[in-house]
């Protein structure tokens, strides 16, 4: 789908591109109301059982958790307000989310799967090392550890500021590096799985898709680009994620590469 493509109207069902888990949980949840997490621009997310679910504009940046639509913005047209105008309506029956009276039906199905690294391209020290402390030092964000384990988990898990707090997105970053290199992480992924309620609900589904090697087309990028010529500018469109989101992503891209590049060499 494309941004120029011809978002059908009002009544009609909208195609998406959905990936795969994202579009089982739309399947399997229960009929009834959608709750609205957040609403942005071109992104609105949804509480669907406790799990966040996107519905994305055209243009809008492809993250694991969405449904990419061809819509100029999920807020529009006006009729997707509810009565109030406090925001759009959301509802699910039999197994299809309606927003703002439109089906969203899934057509294609897209890879969210973390590529594989080239451990032997891989560069043999981190950016991270020398950044020291993350520039989000909200809700007592500690500086960063040169090595994660489940004992920095526990300090990293909804630490920072915004949507996702940034210890969230360092940690998905570490993640989806030692799911692209193929390297297992089980007491981490115990740690991270024990912590996410202390997190929002966006940040907790985007953690659980990290441990699923699930990344944002952004990220995808980046990891493709380590070691080339192309990382910097991969580095710098992930930069843009988001307020924090991308800059906390790379930097757990650095210390995940880091240490799998170690544990590579050792």
């Amino acid at each position: 789908m494309t941004a120029s493509s011809a978002a059908p109207g009002p009544g009609h069902p909208i195609p998406v591109a959905a990936p795969p888990r994202v579009a089982a949980r739309v399947a399997a949840a229960a009929d009834g109301p959608v709750a609205v997490l957040h609403a942005a621009r071109d992104l609105l997310h949804l509480d669907l059982g406790g799990h966040a679910v996107a519905v994305a504009a055209a243009g809008a940046p492809g993250l694991p958790h969405a449904l990419r639509t061809p819509l100029p913005s999920p807020l529009s047209p006006p009729s997707a307000r509810g009565s109030s105008g406090e925001g759009p309506t959301a509802y699910v029956e039999s197994g299809i989310l309606h927003l703002g009276g439109r089906a969203l039906v899934t057509g294609r199905l897209v890879d969210v799967r973390a590529p594989r690294l080239d451990l032997a391209r891989m560069p043999k020290t981190s950016p991270a090392v020398d950044q020291g402390t993350p520039r989000s030092r909200g809700a007592g964000l500690v500086a960063l550890p040169r090595h994660i384990d489940p004992a920095v988990v526990v300090q990293l898990v909804g630490r920072g500021d915004g949507l996702t707090p940034y210890g969230d997105d360092v940690l998905c970053g570490w993640l989806a590096a030692h799911r692209a290199a193929g390297v297992t992480t089980p007491a981490v992924d115990d740690a991270v799985r024990r912590s996410l309620p202390r997190t929002t609900t966006l940040s907790a589904t985007l953690l659980e898709c990290a441990l699923e090697g699930e990344v944002a087309d952004l990220l995808a990028d980046y990891l493709r680009a380590l070691g080339t010529p192309a990382a910097p500018t991969a580095r710098a469109a992930l930069a843009t994620l988001g307020h924090s989101s991308g800059a906390g992503l790379a930097q757990g891209v650095d210390l995940g590469v880091e240490a799998v590049t170690r544990v590579a060499v050792a």
